[in-house]
């Protein structure tokens, strides 16, 4: 098992690139492996106990490494894929580690960012001395894509299906309508 080699490839692509989906387990039986070699040395100072040593060292080196280059290019994906209507299912080249990883990081930002569109539209307000507009708005998750609008607001919408926007109310209740749109309910 070459993990500098997989490091490495790693990090010359901004994209995953493909690992078996039992690859950390073939890791652990590998480096596992090379334990029991070094304890078998009789000689723990010998030169081939050195070499088994460094060798230990470095492939670890290099896991910790590969791990965190892969875990930085799954929040991405979680991110970009949370802001978008895509939730993207599709867990090419991730092992089971990662996906689950990319899962509870989806989960997460979507949930965050809900909870906070919630919190902005029951706290907006037009500006100083208008009246009250938090109950004018609704946070909705869009159940397919919709044409481009221009709101009673004067703002323009393009929303994608599963997007979480919040919306004026009177188009909030168009959408529902048309069972386009659910409600979002938050806790408070």
């Amino acid at each position: 098992m070459d993990l500098a080699n997989a490091l490495r490839e790693e990090r010359k692509s901004a994209e995953l690139q493909h690992l078996d989906r039992d690859f950390y387990q073939q890791v652990g039986v590998y480096l596992v492996g090379l334990g029991k070699e070094l304890s078998s040395v009789e000689d723990p100072f010998s030169a081939e106990a050195q070499i088994l040593q460094d060798t230990l060292k470095s492939e670890k080196n290099s896991v910790n490494k590969l791990i965190d280059q892969r875990v930085k290019k799954i929040v991405r994906r979680a991110l970009r894929n949370a802001r978008s209507a895509s939730r993207e299912e599709t867990f090419l080249g991730m092992t089971e580690e990662e996906e689950e990883i990319y899962r509870q990081m989806l989960s997460a930002i979507v949930s965050g960012r809900e909870a906070i569109l919630a919190h902005v539209a029951r706290t907006e307000r037009r500006g100083p001395g208008k009246k009250d507009t938090s109950s004018q708005y609704e946070v909705i998750r869009l159940l397919d894509s919709v044409p481009q609008f221009v709101g009673v607001d004067g703002k323009n919408y393009r929303l994608n299906k599963d997007d979480v926007a919040v919306l004026p109310a009177v188009h909030a209740r168009n959408l529902k309508n048309k069972n386009l749109a659910s409600e979002v309910r938050i806790r408070a």
